[in-house]
């Protein structure tokens, strides 16, 4: 394997120097060079005058015996004379194509010996698009073969520094609009499918708002970008008389698919939390490349084609020994069984598989045809369809987990709801207890007194006064157990009120401080507060003997934290799940998702925290 891997760099370094790819065809069929007399010429400069085609000497032009011409990545500009009859052997033509619609300048000539027959215009990618011969995105020449049997069809290229594919049909029209017919159909299929996966993927990163689907439908957008860049289609529509955009334009967009594309793995693997370290080097990698994205834009747009040249042949270097650097991270989490990184094995060796095809192709290991020539194309294609894939399955997981969640949240809420009606009825239990040994004892020894006592002032004072007391007590225990106080008052006022009553009986110094917002709690988790505080000052009272307490309530954000603690009594560590209210209150504290403990020892005091959430879209 480690030598498989080694032949694939060494073919991807080699990927700049390969031969250019001359092909010359008729409807398909590939000509015999041997046999057919064609030469080829070098220039130094793009001077593709007339008179430049006539200066060239008989000696400059040398026989082609082989579709490898070493000019690719060069400072030389190629020249190709055709012989019509030789093309004619294979049958009559009535279009030329030369399929490459990146060709910086090009011009053609028919020639008979040294007189010239017809000119065409300067034409190129690098010309206005009006200057192409007929309005497609490569050039097609309309010439009728038997029309010109002994002239020669001369072809003037320059593609200098980068790699130069030289692909020149002979179409007869009806073999020409099936070609057309097949390419524009192929094309229109990726396009379509890439612009539907898209809008798709926008339109869920927008419903669900998860980073993953943005990333996804830039990374679309971007390949869509390529495409129509690549086949010519966004020069011919979108900015045809702007020519310097093309040896902006389509390189960049390719080499920024790599962020999205690292990025969106990220998000699907989830690595930010399942694998830290790998985050936050893949962050730093996408800094570094796109700084020297930035800069090779920058020095790009110059319209030096040395320098252009330059970035492509590192991009050929960087952007697959990265891309093998997140292959190599994928396997890795894989094997870690990091959830979804099979796809993201697959999807990057897609690219490598589709890679390494186009660059054997160009190196004339394997045959030019449809599949090879596109392979790049193919793998884009591929690997997006895998991504969807990964996105359905995703999604798919998304709704489960979310029924599932919402099914854990109503049986939450139902608990919660059970659990507050238990406690409520335990405190009616308690308060009617109350009212029958408290009011109803003491409304008994004042009927009894009344009965017996003379109406004096003295007597008149003694019952007021009794009265005054029975009423305090009664006020008492209503602010105690009715939260219809909550209403009036709020949750903050409320508990104050609590507080200022235990201090006023004068048993316990309590001290109360609340930190936070007062005002943007909901009605049901006011009342839950209310409830938890109140069993916790019940018990200061009843059972801490203590003389001093500190209470302290906290509302930040969507967390609410309550803490109290007493230099009373204590209680046996042993004992403290057998006291019903505060059983009562740790049950109720994990239906919130929330902590609960109690720090306590015999003779040492008493302190208990709870924290837990209030989420504000449930309706408890």
């Amino acid at each position: 394997m480690l030598r498989n891997l080694l032949i694939y760099v060494l073919l991807l370094f080699m990927a700049p120097a390969a031969m250019a790819q001359l092909e010359i065809t008729s409807d398909g069929r590939q000509i015999d060079y041997r046999g057919a007399e064609i030469q080829y010429a070098f220039s130094s400069s793009n001077d593709f005058s007339d008179s430049a085609l006539f200066k060239m000497k008989k000696g400059d032009w040398k026989t082609l015996l082989t579709g490898k011409i070493p000019i690719s990545n060069s400072p030389h500009c190629v020249w190709l004379k055709i012989p019509v009859r030789s093309v004619l052997t294979y049958g009559d033509f009535n279009f030329i194509d030369i399929n490459n619609p990146h060709i910086n300048f090009l011009r053609c000539w028919i020639i008979r010996k040294d007189s010239l027959i017809k000119a065409f215009p300067r034409s190129g990618d690098n010309v206005p698009f009006s200057n192409r011969p007929l309005p497609t995105a490569s050039f097609i020449y309309h010439i009728n073969g038997s029309d010109y049997l002994d002239c020669d069809f001369v072809i003037a290229t320059d593609k200098r520094y980068t790699k130069l594919d030289l692909p020149v049909n002979f179409y007869t029209e009806t073999y020409y609009l099936r070609s057309s017919q097949s390419k524009n159909l192929l094309f229109g299929l990726f396009l379509g499918i890439t612009l539907f996966l898209f809008v798709f993927n926008f339109y869920l990163f927008i419903s669900i708002r998860q980073n993953l689907y943005l990333w996804y439908s830039i990374y679309i957008l971007m390949i869509a970008f390529y495409l129509g860049t690549s086949m010519g289609h966004m020069f011919m529509y979108f900015y045809p008389d702007y020519p310097f955009l093309n040896d902006i334009i389509r390189p960049a967009v390719f080499a920024l698919s790599f962020i999205p594309q690292v990025n969106f793995f990220n998000n699907l693997m989830n690595l930010q939390e399942k694998m830290p370290l790998m985050y936050r080097f893949n962050k730093r990698l996408l800094v570094v490349f796109a700084v020297l994205f930035v800069l090779a834009v920058a020095t790009s747009a110059s319209g030096n084609y040395k320098i252009q040249g330059y970035w492509v042949y590192a991009n050929r270097i960087i952007y697959p020994l990265v891309l093998m650097v997140i292959l190599a991270e994928s396997i890795y989490c894989f094997k870690k069984g990091i959830r979804y990184a099979g796809y993201s094995v697959i999807s990057l060796l897609i690219i490598f598989a589709s890679t390494l095809i186009y660059v054997l192709q160009q190196n004339e290991i394997l045959p030019r045809n449809g599949f090879t020539s596109s392979a790049v194309y193919w793998g884009l294609f591929f690997e997006g369809m895998v991504m969807a894939f990964a996105l359905a399955w995703r999604f798919k997981s998304y709704k489960e987990d979310s029924e599932r969640l919402l099914k854990e949240t109503q049986l939450q809420q139902e608990n919660i709801f059970n659990e507050t009606a238990t406690y409520q009825q335990k405190e009616m239990q308690r308060m009617s207890s109350l009212l029958h040994d408290t009011v109803g004892a003491n409304l008994g020894f004042l009927r009894l007194e009344t009965d017996n006592m003379p109406l004096t002032e003295e007597g008149r004072a003694k019952i007021a006064g009794a009265i005054t007391k029975l009423g305090q007590e009664v006020r008492t225990m209503s602010h105690e157990f009715s939260p219809l106080v909550l209403q009036d008052k709020g949750l903050y006022l409320s508990i104050a009120e609590m507080v200022k009553l235990i201090i006023n009986n004068g048993k316990i110094d309590l001290q109360f401080e609340w930190l936070g917002v007062k005002d943007r709690i909901s009605v049901q988790y006011e009342i839950i507060i209310y409830r938890m505080v109140q069993e916790i000052l019940q018990n200061l009272l009843k059972h801490s003997k203590a003389t001093a307490g500190f209470l302290q309530v906290m509302v930040e954000q969507d967390l609410v934290s309550i803490y109290a603690e007493d230099n009373g009594v204590g209680l046996d560590p042993n004992k403290i799940s057998d006291g019903v209210g505060l059983k009562s209150l740790e049950d109720l504290v994990k239906l919130l998702k929330g902590s609960f403990s109690i720090d306590s020892s015999e003779d040492k005091g008493f302190s208990i925290s709870i924290e837990f959430n209030q989420h504000q879209h449930e309706n408890i």
